[in-house]
């Protein structure tokens, strides 16, 4: 009997909360949006740069990355090497004698050493050659080629950089863990090329995120508690037989179905149209780009986007406890929206802002840049805590985990104490 009763009280709450045209509207706005992002967002795409989506581009780059998929080791670097040197060697690609002695000239007269000019063969390659697709195709791949020098690089750089900033055993320990998992990746991770931008912009989208199901969110939910003390229905609803438990418990319930079912919405409009048009390729690829994305993690583009997803889900229960929350303490829907809002929404701008330090750290534990959550596994960030490394994202993980169940029973109690106004 109680669970009929709860379940006819969902039903009811979730009628409410979606039978209301602005959020048909608002559903709409964020649906078009996302298909427009998907197609025409400009996102910094390792190996795809910021171009928008064209069939011809998608085709051509298939075409010419899948040609080196495989392992990174010895024999596809030198693979890519011998490819690029057939073509730079070849002396119908190079300029004749007579410009080549001029292009020498031309660079003393910069101040280039004569053995530096004499090294790099590039300088003399006929510049229709230089541009073509038949060399820059192989500019991705010769990137590739140096992920395991690269890996090494970056874990010495930052395991420098602590050891510079940290006295004492936490710039120690921090420096070891960056050692440690980067020279993981130098020495013991086979990484694995191929043609991936369909993973690329799934991952691309999660930043996307906050503007679609955190929006969605905050016009639906931030009314949940606050609408009831506008209108004056709140003192109606706690004198009934039902009001001070299942009413309330329904009205949260409603809150996690209704962002939940949201989220899969957009994760499914998203692995659906992009796989479509851009491709399923490259599961089993790395992800990282050294000089923007220099990860830490093990991770191919199929295993981070599990774990990026997974943490989107943290962030997504966050972002409702919030929503909640702020709902059961506002007075009116105007005043819930404009602060759910500003909760949601600042700090994705602010995290744009502040490129490092302490304030960007605190940013990241932010319900809307958890729910986005590519970002915590972009780089080396960490923690010494009681003589441990911890993780950024284990450290968010936590933390949003403690401050949902805080927010959740901080929501349930504050609407059920509540006192209206006579």
């Amino acid at each position: 009997m109680e669970v009929t009763i709860l379940k006819d009280l969902i039903g009811f709450e979730i009628r409410k909360s979606m039978k209301r045209p602005v959020v048909f509207v608002v559903l709409a706005i964020i649906f078009l949006y996302n298909i427009l992002m998907i197609f025409q967002g400009s996102f910094d795409e390792p190996g795809y740069g910021t171009n928008p989506y064209s069939r011809e581009r998608v085709n051509q780059l298939r075409q010419e990355q899948s040609e080196f998929t495989g392992f990174i080791d010895d024999e596809w670097i030198q693979n890519v090497e011998d490819i690029k040197n057939d073509i730079l060697y070849n002396p119908a690609n190079q300029i004749s004698e007579e410009e080549r002695k001029e292009k020498t000239e031309e660079l003393l007269a910069r101040g280039l050493s004569r053995e530096m000019i004499d090294s790099n063969i590039i300088f003399f390659i006929r510049e229709e050659v230089l541009y073509s697709r038949e060399l820059q195709r192989l500019e991705e791949p010769g990137v590739a080629g140096n992920f395991y020098k690269s890996a090494n690089r970056i874990g010495q750089e930052k395991a420098t950089h602590y050891r510079e900033v940290y006295d004492g055993e936490k710039g120690e320990a921090l420096a070891t863990k960056a050692e440690e998992m980067y020279g993981y990746l130098s020495k013991e991770y086979r990484a694995y090329y191929a043609y991936s931008w369909g993973w690329s912009r799934l991952h691309a989208m999660k930043t996307v995120l906050p503007y679609t199901v955190g929006l969605l969110l905050i016009v639906i939910l931030a009314p949940l508690f606050s609408k009831e003390y506008a209108r004056k229905t709140d003192s109606l609803i706690l004198s009934t037989k039902h009001g001070k438990n299942k009413v309330i418990k329904a009205k949260i319930i409603t809150a996690f179905l209704l962002s939940i079912l949201s989220w899969m919405m957009i994760q499914f409009i998203n692995i659906g149209t992009i796989f479509t048009f851009f491709g399923t390729e490259g599961a089993r690829s790395f992800l990282q780009n050294w000089a923007l994305n220099p990860s830490p993690y093990p991770f191919t583009y199929l295993t981070s986007y599990l774990v990026v997803t997974g943490m989107s889900f943290l962030g997504l229960i966050f972002l409702t406890s919030t929503i909640l929350f702020i709902s059961s303490r506002s007075k009116g829907s105007a005043s819930s929206l404009v602060t759910a809002g500003i909760v949601t929404l600042l700090p994705i701008i602010l995290a744009g802002i502040f490129g490092e330090g302490i304030v960007k750290k605190i940013i990241m534990f932010m319900p809307a840049n958890v729910l986005v959550a590519v970002d915590h596994f972009k780089t080396f960030d960490a923690f010494y805590i009681l003589d441990k490394v911890i993780m950024l994202p284990f450290a968010t993980a936590f933390v949003a985990v403690t401050l949902s169940i805080f927010m959740v029973i901080g929501a349930y109690f504050s609407f059920k104490r509540h006192q209206v106004e006579n």
